[in-house]
């Protein structure tokens, strides 16, 4: 891909441990945002306001279709002040700002409250949370000097965000004797608010403080829409990773739309559920590290295939436990399983992706990473939803019952779409993926491209 070396490259000093796991902490706070904006929040509003589900339902959709859309002048913009400025930090400190106000509204719902006033704040909270995740992704691709240090950096970024989630479901059981419930009050909703305030406003100020931006020698040239047209057709790496992530993420909206119907109407343990998401996302967090470190031997797009597979095949073993609550350790266990196989998909996407980016510099001489990035939340988004849909019309067809004990035909279409179909195009991604071009040596010479030029 790559032919000699330039004999003079340069290299920006590297970040200390101290500035990635800096970089990265916002992750934690950020995921009090996503994890209950997609279970929990329209879940709320049906059932503590006068919002219907249809109204919540229509709006939800409209706000995401919005929210995709958006994505992509948000990554243009990014990269725009960044070529002139060399820094992506002040984007963070206005998802914060903007975060702040639409979480303590929209979490904080009266019982008349109307789906314009929902439709609204998500509105804005979505568009927070892009302003933050676009920028930092991007950030995070310029940062990585090294693909171990790529991995690195982006290992932190998900080991904090798992954090995240796993705090957001442990804040009702903590104040469970101050509330008298585990489940979702207004009051643990209004505790879970003042903490993301509290930790995300300081932590993106320092963030801008103590993170280097971009050079003056490492800016280039501003990019525009026929450069996107142009990578799109010509960047081979960057076509490859979207078949990739987006035949990925069709197969993880299966399985995500299907989990609770599996664990609450055929096991019978959804009582649990709380708990089983809680040992899921510990055992992720203790897999990340583990994962990372064995990027010394493998290369790192080779680590998320495995992982793919590794989880394919382990999915079947959920038929093994008979349904109720006397499996529940075991039912704990495969969960446990699931979460570490599965836990360089919080990471190893975007460190690839990184790659990609490098390589789209060197060939066209403009930094589009925004853009890019911003092109990969509108296609997981997108591709997420069509999987998520695909798993109820799956359901629909062999006329599945929610909530119920279902048998026969139904209850084999729930299993295939919990095993074995949301498989399929997670095997053929990791297909892709072994064979994606850019390993760490072809890495190494377009970075000493990039730098000797």
């Amino acid at each position: 891909m790559v032919s000699a070396l330039p004999k003079t490259p340069v290299a920006r000093p590297e970040l200390t441990r101290s500035q990635i796991w800096l970089f990265a902490f916002p992750a934690l706070p950020a995921a009090f945002i996503i994890l209950p904006m997609n279970i929990f929040i329209p879940a709320f509003y049906a059932s503590h306001t006068a919002v219907t589900l249809v109204q919540i339902g229509t709006v939800t959709s409209l706000c995401r279709i919005i929210d995709a859309l958006v994505d992509p002048a948000i990554g243009f913009m990014s990269d725009s002040l960044a070529t002139r400025t060399g820094g992506r930090g002040i984007w963070g400190v206005a998802s914060a700002i903007i975060c702040c106000i639409a979480l303590y509204f929209l979490f904080q719902p009266s019982a008349h409250t109307t789906v314009i006033y929902y439709g609204l704040w998500a509105s804005v909270l979505y568009l927070g949370y892009s302003l933050f995740e676009i920028p930092r992704s991007a950030w995070s691709a310029e940062l990585g000097s090294r693909p171990s240090l790529r991995t690195r950096i982006n290992a932190v970024i998900g080991l904090f965000t798992v954090a995240g989630s796993l705090i957001f479901w442990l804040v009702p059981v903590i104040l469970f004797r101050v509330y008298g419930t585990a489940g979702f009050t207004q009051g643990t909703l209004s505790v879970i608010v003042w903490l993301y305030m509290t930790l995300m406003v300081p932590a993106v100020l320092c963030i801008m403080r103590y993170i280097p931006g971009r050079s003056p020698e490492e800016r280039t040239c501003t990019p525009t829409l026929p450069d996107l047209v142009h990578s799109l057709k010509k960047n081979r790496p960057l076509t490859l990773y979207f078949s990739a992530i987006g035949l990925w993420a069709i197969g993880q909206g299966i399985w995500l739309s299907t989990t609770y119907l599996f664990l609450n109407d055929h096991l019978q343990v959804g009582g649990a559920f709380p708990v089983i998401m809680i040992v899921f996302f510990l055992s992720t967090i203790v897999a990340i590290p583990l994962w990372e470190r064995s990027e010394r031997w493998l290369e790192r797009h080779d680590i998320w295939a495995i992982s793919i597979i590794l989880t394919a095949v382990t999915r079947p073993l959920a038929l093994l436990p008979a349904p109720g609550m006397q499996n529940l350790p075991f039912i704990m266990l495969l969960a446990a399983v699931g979460g570490a196989l599965s836990a360089p998909a919080n990471f190893a996407p975007a460190a690839i992706l990184g790659d990609v980016i490098d390589y789209d510099i060197w060939k066209t001489r403009t930094n589009k990473s925004g853009i890019i990035y911003a092109l990969n939340t509108l296609v997981t988004k997108a591709t997420l939803a069509i999987g998520g849909g695909a798993g109820f019309i799956i359901l629909g067809w062999v006329h599945y019952h929610a909530g119920q004990v279902n048998h026969g035909f139904p209850l084999t279409g729930l299993l295939s779409c919990y095993t074995v179909l949301c498989s399929i195009p997670q095997l053929i991604a990791a297909v892709i993926i072994f064979r994606f071009p850019i390993g760490r040596h072809a890495h190494t010479l377009i970075r000493h491209r990039l730098h000797g030029r």
